[in-house]
């Protein structure tokens, strides 16, 4: 039986704006931040591929308004398995709403039809006298008109809002990235590791920060910096 929980997920964690990495967005970025205080374009859709960067876009949006005191949800469609498509009615009283992953979820017609009635009350919301009005970021693998959907009013209202694809990070943007990371622990991760840690490693970018994490853990209880040889020591390389 599927649990139907109200929020799936609705906290702040380590995602922010200021970590991310935004040298490939700047234009998304502004657009984005032109709309926190008075909402204007409502829909952002924000596409590409895995480890570009959409679930932490989105995550830093939900996490900058939770911290302002205003009512956001983050919405891993990827779990959609421990929840249904309920979890999008009433949301429309949120001040941010951020789905991920939404090619996941395509194709099935309940989901279909409740992200439909979605985009229909966030249209007829603008056109209210209403102060409060709703911002909707989606993300997706492919651009709208390649998703496999059924509903094909539902197809238009993806391309009603604005349009952007995160690129994936070259090797060099990945180091960049990680040094940053380790040095939002306290961490000094120097340019030798970063690259050894990349070249060693499975290159997801997701993948690679859990490891960082994992090293400084390992560096805390070992008392001992980051370095290569320590590297190898801890993942067995």
């Amino acid at each position: 039986m599927i649990s139907q929980l109200p929020l799936p997920i609705h906290q702040v964690n380590d995602e922010t704006l200021e970590n991310f990495y935004a040298q490939n967005s700047l234009v998304l970025l502004d657009s984005l931040r032109q709309n926190f205080g008075q909402v204007t374009q409502p829909f952002f859709y924000i596409w590409g591929n895995e480890s570009c960067g959409k679930s932490h876009l989105l995550k830093a949006v939900n996490n900058h308004f939770l911290m302002e005191q205003r009512n956001a949800s983050y919405i891993p469609l990827q779990k959609s398995c421990y929840f249904s498509s309920v979890v999008l009615e009433n949301t429309d009283f949120l001040d941010v709403i951020c789905l991920d992953d939404i090619q996941l979820i395509v194709g099935d017609s309940e989901w279909e039809e409740a992200l439909f009635d979605l985009f229909n009350r966030l249209r007829e919301q603008q056109s209210s006298n209403q102060q409060r009005k709703t911002l909707l970021l989606i993300s997706a693998n492919c651009p709208p008109n390649q998703l496999n959907i059924k509903l094909p009013d539902l197809r238009s209202r993806l391309n009603w809002g604005e349009v952007y694809q995160l690129k994936s990070f070259t090797d060099e943007e990945k180091c960049t990235i990680l040094q940053q990371r380790a040095n939002q622990k306290g961490l000094e991760l120097s340019s030798e590791v970063a690259n050894f840690l990349l070249k060693r490693l499975d290159r997801d970018l997701n993948s690679l920060i859990d490891t960082l994490d994992e090293l400084d853990q390992a560096s805390l209880q070992a008392q001992r910096k980051i370095t290569v040889p320590f590297v190898k020591e801890i993942l067995h390389l």
